[in-house]
């Protein structure tokens, strides 16, 4: 290590020793207490800092909500602009005595093996394969609460949302993660189906007691779709003194619903009432950036010699509006087919075209109403009656600020919920060619991040046409 090393080393140690005694000072005593004391110094250079957080759960908690003030601090100690990186360190675990031979020096250590997941648990489906956007962050970061402090935080936690975004994913990235921290944990994953199912077997064969010791008997409940209890008054009556017990017991209970539990009919008042004393959380339909940072997370995960052409992972994250887990079953249709191409015909080296994915999901395109194209010509008329002008304005050669914004949101639009080219959005507003398609799309990016307004205006003219 040179001496600039050195100097740039004891400089930042000196910069994050100021800037924490700085956050002490100017941030609420708790949140000081439980996000930034452990903070630790771990290097960095003259332009970036480098620091560590305690385990996982709180790098990214720290990240998601605090990284603005744990930045400009850094940079107002240091009297300069200086990046913020911040990592994960290994939590501390407290030491098991281990048991040693008295003839000998000799250290005997045992490990705890985890205890194996249930078989309704996907392997796959942990908080690593998650992909995080603005329509599940604060799911996932209430699910990693969860599965940090089993029993303490957000007890119960109701999940919910529509079909394929990614709740069960987030209730089996739980289990995953208790049982590499705490191998010993009692985990019980079901479906309230399968449950109505064994609660009325085990009232045929009166076998209640195996069955109330099977789920009371948990560190972690976990029950998907609870909408399925409604109407069923001797379940909800079961469930509702299995909820106490575990409750009363400091056991973590967690549930998904496809709609706040509030809005489900036929459940009992006084479950609706337990299911409020915890945290409820909404996951919405994926914007279309997140949409396509889950395909390609799960090309990548598909290794190598998959050769999809990238302009298909866009086509489907335009197609597929509402549901991943359709999206994602489009996507392994296509990647299956290129695998057996590969197979069969190595010398192959054209990867899988928009073309041939539309032929290879002719069927499966058509079949849900979910993924219906949106045309272009109706964006184009829900945006001018949106800003009250005319089809005519929208694709004409108007160039009045009020016109011009309107055909840039409707051109942005297009791009995102339609699976056409730049060059045939070009075309379809008034026969403009795709630099300027690629310059709406720009402008209303970067207007969006300053003008929530315009932000606003564009989710409503979003769902109004899906």
């Amino acid at each position: 290590m040179d001496m600039a090393d050195i100097f740039t080393t004891g400089s930042n140690v000196e910069i994050w020793q100021k800037a924490k005694a700085e956050l002490a000072n100017s941030i609420a005593r708790d949140t000081y207490e439980s996000w930034f004391k452990d903070i630790q110094f771990e290097g960095g250079d003259e332009s970036c800092i480098k620091l560590s957080a305690e385990g996982e759960f709180a790098t990214i908690w720290i990240r998601d909500n605090y990284m603005d003030i744990l930045s400009s601090h850094v940079s107002m100690a240091a009297g300069r602009s200086l990046a913020v990186e911040l990592i994960s360190r290994e939590e501390p675990s407290p030491s098991p005595k281990e048991p040693t031979n008295p003839d000998s020096e000799r250290v005997i250590s045992f490990k705890a093996e985890p205890a194996p997941l249930p078989k309704s648990i996907n392997p796959r489906n942990t908080f690593e394969n998650f992909v995080v956007g603005e329509s599940n962050r604060f799911a996932h970061a209430a699910a990693m609460a969860v599965a940090q402090n089993v029993g303490v935080a957000y007890n119960p936690l109701l999940i919910y949302g529509a079909t394929g975004l990614g709740k069960t994913h987030l209730m089996h990235a739980i289990a995953h993660f208790v049982l590499r921290n705490n191998p010993s944990a009692k985990i019980a994953y079901i479906s309230s189906e399968a449950f109505v199912n064994e609660y009325v077997d085990a009232i045929l064969k009166k076998s209640l007691v195996n069955f109330r010791r099977r789920y009371r008997n948990t560190d972690v409940l976990l029950i998907d779709d609870v909408q399925f209890f409604a109407g069923k008054e001797g379940c909800q009556e079961e469930f509702f003194h299995t909820f106490n017990e575990l409750f009363n017991s400091g056991k973590q209970i967690v549930l998904s619903c496809d709609k706040s539990v509030n809005e489900v009919p036929d459940i009992e008042p006084r479950l609706v009432t337990r299911i409020g004393w915890g945290v409820s959380v909404d996951i919405q339909s994926p914007d279309y950036e997140t949409r396509l940072a889950i395909l390609r997370k799960k090309l990548a995960e598909r290794g190598e010699g998959v050769n999809v052409d990238p302009a298909v992972l866009e086509f489907l994250a335009r197609r597929f509006t509402k549901n991943v887990r359709r999206m994602e079953g489009a996507l392994n249709n296509i990647v299956s087919y290129a695998i057996l191409v590969n197979a069969h015909t190595p010398s192959a080296s054209q990867p899988i075209s928009v073309e041939k994915a539309q032929e290879i999901l002719a069927n499966s395109l058509g079949a849900a109403d979910d993924n219906k194209l949106v045309d272009i010509e109706l964006i184009q008329r829900k945006t001018a009656e949106y800003y009250k002008i005319s089809v005519n304005d929208i694709v004409g050669k108007c160039r009045t600020s009020h016109i011009a914004l309107a055909r840039q949101v409707a051109m942005y639009l297009s791009r995102h919920l339609t699976s056409h080219s730049l060059k045939e959005i070009g075309a379809r507003f008034g026969g403009r060619d795709h630099a300027t398609v690629i310059h709406a799309l720009h402008s209303i990016e970067d207007l969006m991040v300053v003008r929530e307004e315009l932000k606003h205006s564009v989710d409503l003219l979003t769902k109004s046409v899906l």
